[in-house]
């Protein structure tokens, strides 16, 4: 499939933290709920089914441009063989909150990020 290039003129939004009920059931935000949905209607690109794709998003006030491409990886054969499984943006989100106030005062210091996951 070819690559994509949008820019959807919506307010970026961080993700709410998930909030628990009394009863303990995890829910997302309201908010948040309405963000996603206001996102995914306005991204006008195709559906990658199967690739392993390459995502660059940049934000600004006024809104987020996106460029999705597929990728091939040069599997190195001396790499482990286990392929890491959870979310690379969870990923990266429990090593960025972990250097908060070592690396760096706040994690909203951080303008550039580039992930890989193998």
């Amino acid at each position: 499939m070819k690559p994509f290039h949008q820019i959807i003129a919506l307010r970026p939004r961080a993700k709410g933290r998930p909030r628990v009920t009394k009863t303990g059931h995890a829910f997302t935000p309201k908010e948040t709920k309405k963000y996603e949905q206001d996102f995914a209607e306005l991204y006008e690109g195709p559906l990658y089914e199967s690739e392993l794709l390459s995502v660059k998003l940049a934000f600004t006030t006024a809104g987020t441009e996106i460029f999705i491409e597929p990728v091939r990886l040069n599997v190195n054969v001396d790499q482990p063989k286990g392929k890491l499984t959870g979310d690379i943006d969870n990923y990266a989100k429990a090593v960025l909150d972990a250097l908060n106030g070592v690396a760096y005062t706040d994690d909203k210091q951080i303008v550039c990020l580039y992930l890989e996951k193998a």
